[in-house]
């Protein structure tokens, strides 16, 4: 469940949208680049996250081993597919969404609907910029974007676009809070919160025609997690996460046994 709430985190950070008059330049290069994601027939976006974690339980402090995880979201966008593999407690999950019916497979189980925090992954899949929707920016969460250089990636000539120090903190908190909020499905009393002690994060996109090829976010944060004999943990995590997109005819494939849950 720990990896399934950070996915969902991670997640909710990539984009904005109220366009800051200071910074309207940066701001502007990326909601064309948005535009971009948004009408493109076909895209692929990989999501590498490297993270480590220490717990805290009274005097204990317990480092984790740094991990890595690999979210790949494919989009069809004109038959309205979207498929999303992830490996989740060292298990493989896919889902797949047509339309408004999604179907996942979780290692070598079956095809189901998902439920839990599944059903809310699966309610944004296809939608990129679900949590920009949910918490757009205003004028007092805005960050401060710079258009920093250009640089050459993947053979393409970019623009560098990134936060300006802290300023993307108070957006980072409020949509980390609302993403953990939706992610997990236990009391009240016993739900974590979370602290973001820092968020930044950089775009490179085209010069030429404003599309996305990467973005990288880097955040620490703080989470407080309630334990069922009345102490408390501290989870600490550092985490990176760089996201690869690509453009062009997308195929995704239907096992027969996800087609029932899909055309029920």
């Amino acid at each position: 469940m720990k990896t399934t709430i950070v996915s969902i985190l991670s997640a909710c950070l990539a984009f904005a949208s109220f366009s800051s008059p200071a910074e309207e330049s940066g701001r502007q290069l990326l909601d064309q680049a948005r535009d971009f994601a948004v009408s493109a027939p076909g895209l692929r976006r990989t999501d590498t996250t490297v993270q480590t974690t220490t717990a805290r339980v009274g005097t204990n402090r317990i480092p984790q081993p740094s991990q890595t995880n690999a979210v790949t979201i494919a989009l069809d966008a004109t038959k309205r597919l979207a498929r999303q593999s992830a490996t989740i407690q060292g298990k493989e999950l896919i889902m797949i969404k047509e339309g408004d019916h999604a179907a996942m497979k979780l290692g070598d189980g079956k095809w189901e609907i998902p439920s839990g925090a599944y059903a809310s992954i699966a309610r944004d899949m296809g939608n990129l910029f679900a949590c920009e929707i949910e918490t757009p920016e205003t004028p007092a969460l805005a960050p401060v974007w710079r258009v920093t250089n250009t640089e050459t990636l993947r053979g393409c000539e970019a623009l560098v676009i990134q936060t300006d120090g802290e300023s993307a903190v108070p957006l980072a908190q409020e949509r980390m809070s609302k993403g953990l909020a939706k992610a997990y499905f236990g009391t009240p009393d016993q739900r974590p919160t979370v602290k973001v002690l820092s968020y930044t994060s950089k775009h490179w996109i085209t010069k030429s025609d404003h599309r996305h090829l990467q973005a990288v976010q880097e955040s620490k944060t703080q989470m407080t997690m309630p334990l069922p004999n009345g102490q408390t943990a501290l989870v600490e995590q550092s985490s990176q996460v760089t996201s690869v997109y690509s453009y062009g005819k997308v195929t995704i494939e239907i096992p027969e046994e996800a087609r029932a849950i899909l055309h029920p």
